[in-house]
């Protein structure tokens, strides 16, 4: 066993994204809606152009911009969402992980006082409390 393999078992699980993709969508919006904007003034300058053209037209140009703004807003959305309500979780979870030690001897995972000891790889397990839903 290497030490980055018992390095990544015994961290606190994170989560699979980084901060600054819930605002993905909105900066894809916001980048849609300017383009829109100079499309569409360059449109109006041209020669006699018609109102539905100037709105419209643009969306050639902006649309996938709009589309995947639009679809990442939403998914972030479920995503935040979903944090809030395995929020409470990952506290209890953390509270449990700040408790653990690693006995590089006997390479398992204890917990003092509680008398359960494990391998590093079922620690997310036992943090989450999944160990206490399954028959041993």
């Amino acid at each position: 066993m290497s030490r980055t393999q018992l390095a990544v078992w015994l961290s606190f699980p994170s989560r699979h994204y980084t901060a600054w993709t819930r605002n993905q969508g909105y900066v894809l919006l916001l980048v849609a809606a300017l383009a829109h904007l100079v499309v569409s003034l360059v449109i109006a300058m041209g020669q006699d152009p018609k109102w539905g053209e100037v709105l419209l037209a643009p969306f050639c140009l902006t649309g996938l911009f709009w589309g995947l703004g639009l679809l990442n807003v939403l998914g972030s959305y479920g995503a935040r969402k979903r944090d809030t309500q395995e929020a409470p979780a990952r506290e209890k979870a953390l509270a449990v992980w700040e408790g653990l030690y690693y006995c590089a001897r006997d390479n398992v995972v204890f917990e003092p006082g509680v008398g359960v000891s494990f391998h590093p790889s079922e620690t997310r397990e036992y943090i989450f409390g999944f160990r206490n839903n399954r028959v041993l």
